[in-house]
């Protein structure tokens, strides 16, 4: 047989065989620092750039309605093949009430992000992936325009089935801090997949949240919002699924009452839910408590009972000081 037709016999071969998964089956760093002069300006990045960093496994191009943004990720523990259960983490907002007020992220990057989700997963013996938002942790997107909006709703959730694909993954623990307590909310009537939902210090009453605020100009935009307390009836029952609503009392800015009503409502709805009460948040806001989002989500991932859970969330320590939220 001559040398040309073992070349076409070769790739003949490889073309029949299935694509193989990542080898790695994890991110890996670059050297990118993050910036919140870009979270304030907003970050473009091209498709073919995406798939620079696709390739380190450290984002996604996710397309909803026929445009596409580059969704970062920071994954630690996955196995190669199949990964029956994930814990994934997203984020609250990295923005106040003003364009110019932008913290948490500044001071990490894409290595340190790695580093942490590795940590969490030697933790709880668990596949754990950070989900950066539009617009921020080195996602594209303008974030104080696409925070909360239905678009960005749909992009988080259009991500979760990528990676869900890409990386054989059988079900999530699913957990996030305020804002992104709010998108978790939101899932549980838009996802089959969910073995653990963590809200912690979610908007999960979004209205109900903006009249707290008296933001008139936002209440009179409703297309520019979602809200998981409306989406309540359409959470597909499953008592296998466990949903942890974690809040401080003392909360100023996410009221405590807020997330209650929307706790209520789950409960009205046959769903295996629980309130936890944490005074553990730091003054003056008592709003943060993303260590015990964090940990409930990989405690839950990793099949502890509920009991147990709620006990070691209630001995932990008051919040810490982060950047990461």
């Amino acid at each position: 047989m001559s040398l040309r037709s073992l070349c076409l016999v070769a790739l003949a071969m490889a073309a029949a065989l299935p694509v193989p998964f990542p080898a790695q089956a994890q991110s890996r760093p670059n050297d990118e620092l993050f910036s919140n002069a870009v979270v304030a300006s907003g970050k473009t990045i091209t498709r073919d750039q995406c798939a620079a960093l696709e390739a380190r496994e450290t984002a996604s191009w996710v397309e909803v309605g026929g445009r596409g943004e580059c969704l970062r990720y920071y994954a630690a523990g996955l196995k190669p093949g199949t990964n029956p259960v994930v814990a994934a983490w997203m984020h609250g907002d990295i923005m106040g009430t003003r364009p110019e007020q932008i913290g948490h992220q500044e001071g990490l990057s894409v290595a340190g992000m790695i580093k942490q989700e590795r940590a969490l997963s030697e933790r709880f013996g668990v596949p754990f992936i950070f989900l950066a938002r539009p617009g921020a942790y080195g996602s594209s997107g303008k974030f104080w325009t696409m925070r909360h909006t239905p678009r960005e709703a749909a992009l988080m959730n259009a991500h979760l089935d990528l990676l869900k694909k890409r990386y054989g993954i059988g079900a999530w623990s699913l957990g996030g801090s305020s804002a992104g307590g709010t998108l978790t909310a939101e899932f549980l009537a838009r996802r089959i997949d969910l073995t653990c939902a963590v809200i912690s210090s979610g908007a999960s009453a979004y209205e109900a949240y903006l009249k707290a605020h008296d933001a008139k100009a936002r209440l009179a935009r409703p297309e520019t919002w979602f809200d998981p307390y409306r989406s309540l009836d359409r959470i597909p029952k499953d008592p296998a699924r466990r949903i942890f609503v974690i809040g401080d009392p003392r909360e100023t800015n996410v009221l405590f009452r807020t997330q209650r009503l929307y706790f209520d409502g789950l409960l009205a709805g046959g769903h295996n839910a629980r309130l936890v009460a944490l005074e553990r948040a730091r003054p003056p806001r008592f709003h943060s408590l993303v260590d015990f989002g964090e940990t409930a989500t990989g405690l839950c991932a990793q099949g502890m009972d509920t009991d147990r859970l709620l006990k070691t969330l209630h001995a932990m320590p008051e919040q810490t000081e982060r950047i990461s939220n």
